[in-house]
């Protein structure tokens, strides 16, 4: 927040300035504006939407001048209001502070007193700024089972919507510490990773976060799986979910590739995410351990309208031993999405480290992709 907006007004009575002997002055991080009146006059309406604290003198013997509390109170809500009184009681103390008035301060008011409750209000305006800074999409990816196609649908996924992105970016966070390859299928060979975050422990930063960043050629940012193996249980909940807050922070859409096992880290993440993805082939095998995700997500309450399958690798032929419908049926789930089944294109992408769309512009499965992106900008714009 800068100095202007830190306006504190200080509004006392000629009496009391007298025995302040305050005039216009910088305090700390904030410029205080001295507005001599009767402690029933009313304040300057302008002055009041300049300010971000204001310290008023209260004369509890003035019915006016409570009235005047009140209006303010009542036209500034949001205002933090400090009283200046002189011989307050802790009656008339608990009375104003159900009035509204953040705390109290007694009169005459002395430089060191008016020095430390402007840098205790500022520093919670500071505070407040922060909580309110605008946090990116979370889209977690989850597999059935290994081996669906997961990270093929999170490289792309994060690549189209990169490439629809005129903000701050999207993110790709490959989080199989053991068997992650995004950043392989994307060309990127960076000795930076997840694993330098895991290992800053508290002391990760935006400039730490942004350190270990891979730029693909499609513009998406990518932080990569380790180079080596890494046990599930070298990170835990609060380094993970600290770097997701940085990045988020950072980026307009975050996509997470999961692991396939699950840790309470992962679990954390996607019960912190706006959108869920849980990636299925239309197998047997690949429908049950899907069936048991959803399952296990609902015993940790992860529910509801952001979870959405993806049923991969679908042949578009007449005849299946599988539908869509009996897939459904099977999941107790609806499938949403479909992506089409074309694996000499999916293994010519993967081994030439690029996207579908840079080998054929246009191809079914970068179209069954990119039907997905209404439903994150709307769940986005919500």
């Amino acid at each position: 927040m800068d100095l202007k907006s830190r306006s504190v007004l200080l509004v006392l009575s000629e009496a009391e300035m007298t025995s302040t002997q305050f005039d216009d002055v910088a305090i700390g991080q904030a410029q205080v504006l001295i507005s001599t009146l009767a402690p029933d006059a009313r304040v300057d309406a302008v002055q009041l939407d300049a300010a971000c604290l204001l310290i008023l003198e209260i004369r509890p013997d003035l019915p006016k001048s409570l009235d005047r509390l009140k209006q303010i109170r009542a036209s500034h809500p949001d205002l933090p209001i400090i009283a200046a009184i002189r011989d307050a009681n802790l009656t008339l103390v608990r009375a104003l502070l159900k009035q509204g008035v953040r705390d109290v301060v007694a009169l005459p008011l002395a430089q060191s007193d008016l020095a430390a409750i402007i840098a205790e209000v500022c520093s919670e305006l500071d505070a407040a700024k922060a909580a309110e800074v605008e946090q990116g999409q979370l889209i977690s990816v989850l597999k059935s089972i290994g081996g669906v196609g997961a990270t093929t649908v999170a490289t792309h996924l994060a690549g189209e919507l990169a490439a629809n992105n005129r903000g701050k970016g999207v993110c790709l966070i490959d989080l199989d510490l053991q068997f992650g390859n995004a950043g392989a299928y994307l060309g990127l060979s960076s000795q930076l990773s997840i694993a330098d975050l895991i290992a800053a422990g508290s002391r990760i930063d935006r400039e730490l976060l942004r350190s270990v960043v891979s730029k693909a050629d499609s513009g998406l940012n990518v932080i990569a799986a380790p180079m080596d193996i890494m046990p599930l249980e070298s990170a835990n909940a609060e380094q993970m979910l600290r770097i997701i807050e940085l990045a988020r922070e950072e980026y307009d859409h975050v996509i997470l590739d999961l692991p396939t096992n699950w840790t309470n880290w992962s679990l954390s993440l996607v019960a912190l995410s706006d959108v869920v993805f849980l990636v299925a082939e239309l197998s047997v095998a690949s429908l049950r351990q899907a069936k048991r995700q959803l399952q296990l997500l609902a015993n940790q309450d992860i529910v509801g309208a952001n979870i959405h399958v993806i049923a991969n690798r679908v042949e578009k032929k007449m005849f299946r031993t599988i539908n869509l419908d009996d897939a459904a049926q099977a999941l107790g789930h609806s499938i949403e999405f479909s992506i089409h089944n074309d694996y000499p294109l999916v293994r010519a992408a993967h081994d030439q480290g690029v996207l579908i769309n840079a080998i054929r512009a246009r191809s079914k499965i970068s179209a069954d992709i990119a039907s997905m992106l209404p439903l994150l900008t709307a769940e986005a714009n919500d």
